[in-house]
């Protein structure tokens, strides 16, 4: 299977990330292929960001040919509707999948982010899913994309303690790692908590390989 991620920005380091945790995550057989969006935002953190990445991600995807599927790696799934109507394969967004899978986890789940400035358009993606309800909280940190992906090791512990004070305050039955930015913490972070942990993109690359089967 040959599997297109779209990073939704232009920061290469980013997709560069996207590119070896999906590797490390992917099933044998599946073969990835990363870009970066040719325009937009360096890190998409607004509604202006959302509606620029949105163009961008749709260009990306509708420009290549012999792809099995492709993944939208944002966590606004910027375009995801529009490029689905627009290829012959499945397009998965991360905030869908990771959403939707939640759900089937428990009966709620939070949301955790870097970026304050992106937690408004997560509660209107979740809302446009039809989730808001499911959904406790959208929480983030004290951090923009740039900044967390400059400094790993310093977000992945912010993050931990981010984890543990929304699952005392809100109990929440899952939580949900929400951006680009955050693929591959699960495996660091989940040992430490009680409830199920989800990557935006561990579960859109198993979406979009079960879409292919």
């Amino acid at each position: 299977m040959k599997l297109l991620i779209v990073n939704s920005n232009t920061s290469a380091g980013i997709t560069d990330l996207l590119r070896q945790e999906a590797l490390r995550m992917a099933a044998p057989g599946t073969d990835v292929t990363a870009l970066t969006a040719s325009f937009g935002p360096a890190a998409i953190e607004t509604p202006a960001h959302v509606e620029t990445a949105a163009r961008a991600t749709c260009e990306a995807i509708t420009s290549v040919t012999g792809f099995d599927a492709a993944i939208v790696a944002c966590f606004s799934d910027p375009g995801l509707m529009k490029a689905r109507r627009a290829v012959p394969f499945p397009v998965v967004g991360l905030a869908e999948a990771a959403m939707f899978q939640a759900c089937m986890l428990g009966s709620s789940f939070a949301v955790l982010t870097v970026a304050p400035s992106a937690v408004p358009g997560i509660h209107a993606v979740a809302d446009g899913y039809g989730l808001g309800g499911r959904m406790t909280g959208v929480h983030a940190l004290e951090r923009g994309v740039l900044e967390s992906h400059a400094d790993p090791v310093g977000t992945l512990r912010e993050m931990r303690a981010l984890a543990l004070q929304v699952l005392e305050a809100e109990a929440p039955d899952v939580l949900v790692l929400g951006g680009a930015i955050t693929a591959g913490m699960a495996s660091a972070l989940a040992p430490d908590l009680p409830v199920p942990l989800l990557d935006g993109l561990r579960c859109a690359l198993r979406q979009a390989e079960m879409l292919t089967r």
